[in-house]
């Protein structure tokens, strides 16, 4: 690893220049002009709406972790919560996928609970947004007619095959919220007997692993909490929509836009932001761009744009209160990367 890493830099001198080569004559065609154009006429009481909208919904995200967490720790704070989920997504922005560690291992820390139950935590929070996420695209999928449309192949085969992987995601759902509503014992049970291949200092470690991670999922057991759990869910993504339909009432081009347009919108990004769309890519920023131009016909500059914007009112947003809060707490970005990869490290060899 440490060879791969001493090489990095000498690779990345290398590609970097290829890569400006290859995009010169994309960017150069680029209309930057328009691109810049479109913040010249933010309104910016609704953009101001849009972004306590999406600021509310890391609350609902708190409500709902602790709800997840209350039976290995009852007296959990919201404040700490609040604190760690800021934290932790403003990690993810400065550092990138490692960062996702960071959330639960503060959690772990602060309300003094195993880090495995806080990463089965995070694992069935994961399957509450996907839930939803499938939901909102498959609503997308009903409500828009594609009749008449410039919809690019990437974008066609998302729709193309978008109802049969939202049933087969749904179920993979249903299934694990299923085998987490089960007793810790069988849960613990299955995991062992799947293991069981393993050598015994190895097995008697996993042990200790799968009765932590099935602790973290013993929210599950009662039906009334996953339909309390599902219900919080279903009100953190209806603030989402809620602050997306102010965010395009901030631009004139999008400003006509319908609750249904916005919902079709919110479904196609999310789900484009989890799905590699062929020839497209994924991420937020991509996945907006390809819908605002391919499904509501705005221009490549414009709709990038809008884009990147509601990239930075949804992800960015966070940044000062995550980093201010980090400084209170006297962490260090340098240590909560070492933090996150030797924890990412120790996950992946598990």
């Amino acid at each position: 690893m440490q060879k791969v890493r001493r090489w990095l830099p000498w690779v990345a001198a290398v590609a970097l220049p290829i890569l400006v080569a290859a995009s010169w004559q994309r960017l150069k065609s680029f209309d930057w002009k328009a691109f810049g154009a479109v913040y010249a006429t933010v309104h910016w009481g609704w953009m101001g709406l849009a972004a306590a909208l999406v600021l509310g919904t890391y609350v609902a995200r708190v409500l709902r972790w602790q709800m997840m967490i209350r039976p290995l720790a009852p007296d959990a704070s919201g404040i700490r919560l609040f604190k760690a989920t800021a934290i932790g997504f403003t990690a993810v922005i400065l550092l990138g996928r490692p960062g996702e560690i960071v959330r639960p291992w503060l959690i772990a820390r602060m309300e003094k609970v195993p880090f495995s139950s806080q990463m089965a935590t995070w694992f069935l929070e994961r399957v509450f947004d996907l839930l939803a996420v499938l939901v909102l695209f498959g609503a997308g999928l009903w409500a828009f007619d594609p009749a008449g449309r410039d919809v690019s192949a990437g974008l066609a085969w998302v729709m193309n095959v978008g109802g049969g992987l939202v049933a087969v995601l749904a179920a993979a759902c249903l299934v694990v919220l299923f085998f987490a509503g089960k007793s810790k014992e069988v849960v613990a049970g299955r995991l062992s007997d799947a293991l069981s291949f393993l050598p015994e200092p190895w097995l008697g470690r996993t042990k200790g692993l799968a009765a932590s991670f099935t602790s973290g999922m013993a929210c599950c057991q009662k039906t009334s909490d996953v339909v309390g759990l599902l219900g919080i869910t279903a009100v953190e993504w209806l603030i989402i929509t809620g602050g997306t339909l102010c965010f395009f009432r901030a631009f004139p081009a999008t400003a006509h836009m319908s609750n249904l347009d916005t919902v079709v919108y919110v479904g196609f990004v999310a789900f484009g932001s989890i799905v590699q769309i062929p020839g497209v890519g994924g991420g937020v920023q991509i996945a907006g761009t390809v819908v605002l131009s391919q499904l509501f016909g705005l221009g490549a500059a414009e709709a990038a744009g809008i884009a990147v914007a509601n990239w930075l009112v949804t992800w960015v947003s966070i940044l000062p209160i995550g980093i201010g809060l980090a400084a209170s707490e006297g962490l260090r970005w340098q240590s909560l990367r070492r933090i996150s990869e030797e924890l990412e490290g120790q996950e992946t060899e598990r």
